[in-house]
């Protein structure tokens, strides 16, 4: 049965371990240690089962605008992928989000797979982003932002990736 809850300090071994094999490289690994030595990281989530780990999501703060997250980094354990876990860790990331009280989150990711979760990509807000303006996406958790514009700064362990 699939849990998620999170992360904890004796899951941080296993978490390395998924990240540099999901990824096929370290550098995931760098931003999440970088990210939390910043003290940049908002919300880190894993998914475990009776297997073990098989999940993890991070909500990292942006530096701008104040009170939005980013997305990022989140991968599935390969053999798990496909099974919905992905899924259940986006909407269990979103409603804490929501719950701590943040403005928005943005994800740089496939449009078809975020839209599923309720980001909107191209929507009425335009993003002025680092990466791809086309791959990134927009959750907005409070009703009260009404600019039309928002430049997105990421941390500087971002530019390390």
């Amino acid at each position: 049965m699939l849990k998620i809850r999170p992360l904890q300090s004796d899951d941080k071994t296993d978490l390395s371990v998924l990240l540099i094999s999901t990824f096929d490289q370290p550098n995931e690994l760098n931003l999440v240690r970088a990210l939390r030595e910043q003290d940049k990281c908002a919300l880190e989530l894993v998914a475990v089962d009776d297997t073990g780990l098989v999940g993890y999501i991070c909500l990292s703060k942006l530096d701008a605008p104040q009170g939005w997250l980013a997305l990022a980094p989140m991968c599935v354990r390969n053999e798990n992928q496909g099974t919905g876990v992905g899924r259940e860790m986006v909407l269990y990331a979103l409603d804490q989000a929501r719950q701590m009280h943040f403005d928005a989150v943005v994800v740089v990711g496939h449009p078809d797979y975020y839209k599923r979760h309720g980001f909107v990509f191209g929507g009425p807000v335009h993003l002025s982003s680092p990466y791809p303006e086309d791959y990134t996406g927009l959750y907005l958790i409070h009703p009260g932002i009404t600019e039309t514009e928002h430049r997105l700064v990421y941390p500087e362990p971002f530019d390390n990736v």
